[in-house]
C-alpha cells in the first residue's frame, strides 16, 4: 500500500465504498509476515556488517601496504552500507507492522453502513395505517442514523490515511558503494 494522497475526498464517496476499501486486502497476519521478512533481512545485513568489519580488522596484521589498505577501505564501505541497509530494513519492518495495525484498526472502527432507502420504507408501510402515521419520523431517524454512520466512516478513513502517512519510514536504502 502506497502513501495515501493527503485529500481523498471521502465526503463524495458512499459509506459502502469506504467500508469495502478498509476490508479489501486487509490481512494483518500477511503483513506481519512481510514485516518479519524485512526484520530478518536487517538481521542478516547486520551480521554481514559485523563479519566485514571483523575481516577488515583482522587483515591489518597480515596484509600491509596499498593493496591491504585498498581492500580494507572497500570492506569498510561495504560494511557501512550493510549497517545503513540493516537500519533501513528494520525501519521498514517496523513501518509494515505499524501500517498493518493501522489498517486493522480502521477495519475494526468502520461502522457498518445503515441503509436509507425512502422508497423501500414507503413500500414496506403501504397498507399499514399505523406504519404510515410514524413513517415521516421513522424516515428522518433512519436518515440521521445513516448519515451519522457515514460521517463516522469518513473520520475513520481520514484518521487511517493520516496514520499511514505518519508511519512511512524516513529512512531508505542508499546506493551500493563503489568497490574500486
Amino acid at each position: 500500500m502506497g502513501v495515501p494522497e493527503p485529500v481523498r475526498g471521502y465526503e463524495s464517496r458512499t459509506h459502502e465504498e469506504m467500508a469495502a476499501e478498509v476490508a479489501a486486502g486487509n490481512d494483518p497476519a500477511a503483513a506481519g509476515q512481510v514485516g518479519q521478512q524485512w526484520a530478518g533481512l536487517g538481521a542478516r545485513l547486520r551480521e554481514s556488517m559485523e563479519l566485514l568489519s571483523s575481516m577488515a580488522d583482522r587483515s591489518q596484521e597480515g596484509w600491509q601496504g596499498p593493496g591491504g589498505d585498498a581492500v580494507r577501505a572497500a570492506l569498510g564501505r561495504v560494511s557501512a552500507w550493510s549497517e545503513q541497509a540493516a537500519g533501513a530494513s528494520f525501519a521498514l519492518a517496523d513501518a509494515v507492522t505499524d501500517q498493518a495495525g493501522i489498517a486493522a484498526r480502521a477495519r475494526a472502527e468502520m461502522p457498518p453502513p445503515v441503509p436509507y432507502d425512502p422508497v423501500a420504507m414507503i413500500r414496506e408501510t403501504a397498507g399499514n395505517v399505523l406504519g404510515l402515521i410514524g413513517l415521516s419520523d421513522a424516515m428522518a431517524a433512519r436518515r440521521e442514523q445513516s448519515e451519522a454512520a457515514r460521517l463516522k466512516a469518513i473520520d475513520v478513513m481520514n484518521a487511517r490515511d493520516s496514520a499511514l502517512r505518519a508511519a512511512v519510514p524516513a529512512r531508505s536504502f542508499e546506493a551500493l558503494p563503489e568497490l574500486s
